[in-house]
């Protein structure tokens, strides 16, 4: 198989996370594409470093050069793909951790038939307000509805932290270049691949997930981000979420008197973020952590109303957002 990695900005424990794909291949059979735009950006000598440092492994750092007029994580993935020597191509963002687990089953799925395949987010951090934003987002709202989608066979959650694709699925599904005006790459091309047929696999292990940046005002915008996102590609369904939050449904209670079942959800909440912590993860945290679960709901509201926005600022460029999630410049900040 092929891994590409798109990198733009130098991440927190990036050389940690390029170092945990050899550590995850011992059988050396991984080409690795570590993508960047320019040799200017502060990425570009840990990505050299790391691949000068393991000279037995197949590791290329591809130049992609500007991004243009085209999303930046898409255009690194489009230009490095012709690159790829496999029909098997696995894309992961650049603040993953790669485990011999996700390897592994990515392979073995793959051998079972499936033409693409993918991992679900968890956040393995969360030791302040801003980490504490992220963990509930990635680990107790995302993946469980992703999860249980996929159980029902109506999975319509990914995640580009982890996707892998075999190249006649990406043909099938119109080319990356496709997606390449689309704000989100991973939900637009895993939609078009499901309308084209494709057998899905959804790994039982996460891909663990350290985001850069937790001071609140950046939870608050990463999180808000990932709402106006959902708004505009998925749209039905993101109008529907407070009604079928049972958190929401537990405070409508609580304000009609019933202060047992509202008590017995939260702690059947607390209890359930735990255990799967514990389980999916093996990362539990203290027990008094879990308590934020118990008005996480209501915190979500405030997320969930953000996401009815058209305009998206990120990384120094706004963007106007259109049906099915593309997206147009609207200038620089």
């Amino acid at each position: 198989m092929t891994l590409i990695k798109p990198v733009r900005g130098l991440d927190d424990g990036m050389r940690g996370n390029f170092e945990s794909i050899v550590a995850a291949d011992s059988a050396k059979a991984l080409q690795v594409l570590i993508a960047i735009e320019t040799q200017a950006d502060p990425a570009y000598p840990v990505a050299r470093a790391f691949a000068a440092a393991h000279p037995d492994r197949d590791i290329s750092v591809i130049l992609t050069g500007p991004a243009g007029g085209r999303m930046g994580k898409i255009h690194n993935m489009i230009e490095a793909l012709p690159w790829a020597k496999h029909e098997r191509v696995i894309f992961s963002d650049a603040d993953t951790r790669t485990t011999r687990e996700m390897v592994e089953g990515t392979s073995a799925a793959f051998a079972d038939g499936h033409d693409a395949v993918y991992a679900m987010p968890y956040y393995v951090a969360a030791s302040d307000l801003g980490g504490l934003c992220f963990w509930v987002a990635f680990n107790h709202f995302f993946s469980m509805p992703a999860a249980l989608s996929y159980r029902a066979g109506h999975y319509h959650f990914y995640a580009g932290a982890w996707m892998a694709y075999t190249k006649e699925t990406l043909r099938r599904a119109g080319g990356l270049e496709a997606f390449a005006h689309m704000i989100s790459d991973d939900a637009g091309l895993g939609l078009r691949a499901s309308a084209a047929g494709a057998r899905k696999a959804l790994l039982r292990v996460p891909v663990l997930v350290r985001e850069t940046g937790t001071s609140p005002r950046q939870a608050y915008d990463h999180l808000s981000k990932w709402c106006i996102i959902g708004r505009w590609v998925l749209p039905s369904l993101y109008v529907m979420i407070p009604f079928v939050n049972p958190g929401l449904a537990a405070y409508v209670l609580l304000a009609l008197g019933g202060k047992t079942l509202f008590l017995a959800y939260v702690l059947s909440r607390m209890t359930v973020a735990w255990l799967q912590d514990r389980v999916v993860a093996g990362l539990p945290m203290a027990p008094s952590r879990y308590l934020i679960l118990a008005v996480a709901d209501l915190g979500m509201l405030l997320f969930w109303a953000s996401g009815f926005r058209s305009r998206l600022s990120w990384r120094g460029t706004t963007y106007r957002l259109f049906a099915g999630g593309r997206v147009e410049v609207a200038g620089s900040n």
